[in-house]
């Protein structure tokens, strides 16, 4: 893939698992909280892109997963809470977080162990990756 060229969203949040699971080796989460733990640092810092532009290109290249996120936080919380217009980086920040916690509840290995604690060992993140490959690239993530 060419440097400026921008993922599709499913394999963009997919890629992103498998490039920071591993971080969190020998750690131990409730499957619900993983997904949290991995984007963390974004929330923090409120940008994965560090430029109001380059969301901007994010945004135009997920148009249409970008406006099932609106819907699935209208849905959710009863009304949109995020404006890609006025803040298109916290926008992004917020559809990747959604994006990871919505392809990590698919993973069997995170649903079975949902409210329990899971210990990251070197074989159950081979497993989540292994998850991840099997779901594909068409998956519906809100």
């Amino acid at each position: 893939m060419a440097q400026n060229e921008i993922m599709a969203f499913a394999p963009f949040c997919k890629q992103f698992i498998e490039e920071h699971i591993d971080e969190y080796e020998g750690q131990s989460h409730c499957g619900y909280d993983i997904a949290g733990c991995l984007t963390e640092e974004m929330n923090v810092n409120g940008s994965f892109t560090y430029s109001r532009e380059k969301a901007k290109d994010y945004i135009s290249e997920w148009w249409d997963d970008a406006a099932e996120y609106l819907d699935y936080e209208e849905m959710s919380w009863g009304k949109r809470e995020s404006n890609p217009f006025s803040d298109p980086e916290v926008f992004t920040v917020r559809m990747v977080i959604e994006g990871v916690f919505g392809i990590m509840a698919q993973l069997p290995i995170i649903d079975k162990n949902w409210n329990d604690k899971i210990e990251l060992t070197p074989r159950k993140i081979r497993t989540i990756k292994k998850q991840l490959k099997e779901l594909g690239d068409d998956i519906k993530v809100f």
